[in-house]
């Protein structure tokens, strides 16, 4: 284990101490909540500390090349631990019991057992509740109980939209002055408008023209994947033969992967139907770019990155119509209802046929993306830490 000796000397230097989790931000493979804390932590490396003020990145590994770039008054502290599970709640804990920081910020909803005065958390979405037949009953228990142990220690609870904050009220009967709305917001400089010549060697790998519908995320229940393959099988029909439209998703498979693979197997149109699996954010943004259109028919989502990818990457965004995507995309991409498979099959032809509506949408998106980015983000959050000690 690396230890830094501000952690040592805090009581007697006085130094306010801010310890981050960072373990997400370092995984290898990262989807939502990962891509959150990495993005998140690397802007708020760029703010500069005030006097007397230290941060440490607390990790289960030690923090890859660009991660563990620290500029001045920030450190690492790896935290050692052979066991599968219970990093957070039992090794952390003993670090927060040896070397207590003034606060500490975990950007996921799992704390330790044991805590120091001031935690900050971030609670992405209460989606195990409002549709627990989403969720594989462990991951239900294990977020409920999470969640449970962030209200009860938290001093703030960030959330990204007004509709987490208040599914947290309703559901947990959260002072909602505890809990402050920080909107999330996306790379600019990796998604952005690729020409097609920028984008040739991915599209290539991947043998792909320019006549296709990318879905990017985990292949699960909670991302309504057969009632979008319904849509696009009904778009198909109508479309006839020779129609060059394929439908791409990009993730790996998740919860109730076996039921849905059925409806890849089956599809009289499963040959424009592809599957990708996990694939590098520079691709994904590449590819992204070049689509006719993205589609995010989640059931449930707390804020949905994708959306400002989207629109950063200047491509049409059609999003299930659910508070949180109300919230972000606004009137900047079609709304539609995520129950509603011949619903879905209109608004992609509309894409396909309008090219006034395309623009319009790509025009719309390109000014709404602009009211999130990171720096933001980041100041609003060291707003939040330092106003608890």
């Amino acid at each position: 284990m690396t230890t830094d000796l501000n952690l040592l000397t805090t009581k007697t230097t006085g130094q306010n101490v801010y310890g981050i989790d960072a373990s997400s931000a370092n995984k290898e493979k990262r989807t939502g909540v990962e891509n959150y804390s990495r993005s998140l932590i690397e802007t708020m490396k760029t703010h500069q500390l005030e006097g007397g003020e230290s941060v440490v990145l607390y990790s289960n590994t030690k923090l890859d090349q660009a991660l563990g770039t620290l500029p001045q008054g920030w450190s690492s502290v790896i935290l050692n631990w052979p066991l599968g599970s219970g990093w957070m709640s039992l090794r952390v804990s003993w670090e927060m019991l040896r070397r207590k920081p003034n606060v500490l910020f975990v950007p996921g909803q799992a704390l330790p057992i044991v805590c120091p005065r001031a935690v900050v958390t971030t609670v992405h979405d209460l989606a195990f509740l409002r549709r627990p037949d989403l969720y594989e009953p462990a991951t239900r228990k294990r977020l409920k109980r999470a969640t449970k142990r962030a209200v009860k220690k938290a001093a703030r609870i960030i959330v990204p939209t007004q509709a987490t904050k208040q599914d947290l009220v309703e559901l947990f009967h959260v002072d909602a002055a505890r809990i402050v709305v920080i909107a999330e917001a996306t790379d600019t400089n990796l998604y952005r408008r690729y020409t097609q010549e920028e984008a040739r060697s991915t599209l290539q790998k991947h043998r792909l023209g320019t006549n296709f519908f990318l879905v990017v995320g985990r292949l699960e229940k909670k991302k309504n994947i057969t009632n979008l393959i319904r849509a696009f099988e009904l778009f198909k029909n109508r479309r006839g033969l020779g129609d060059p439209f394929e439908l791409v998703f990009v993730g790996d498979p998740g919860y109730g992967y076996d039921e849905m693979k059925k409806y890849f197997d089956l599809s009289p149109h499963k040959a424009q139907i592809r599957q990708l699996g996990y694939i590098p954010d520079e691709e994904v943004a590449q590819l992204m770019s070049q689509a006719i259109a993205y589609l995010f028919p989640s059931w449930y989502e707390g804020f949905g990155i994708p959306n400002l990818e989207a629109m950063a990457a200047g491509t049409c965004l059609i999003s299930s119509d659910i508070p949180a995507h109300r919230e972000v995309v606004g009137d900047a991409g079609l709304l539609v209802p995520p129950e509603e498979p011949e619903a879905w099959a209109h608004a992609l032809e509309r894409i396909v046929k309008d090219g006034t509506l395309r623009t319009e949408l790509v025009a719309k998106g390109t000014q709404r993306v602009k009211q999130f980015f990171w720096q933001k983000t980041a100041e609003q959050t060291w707003e939040v830490l330092r106003s608890l000690v």
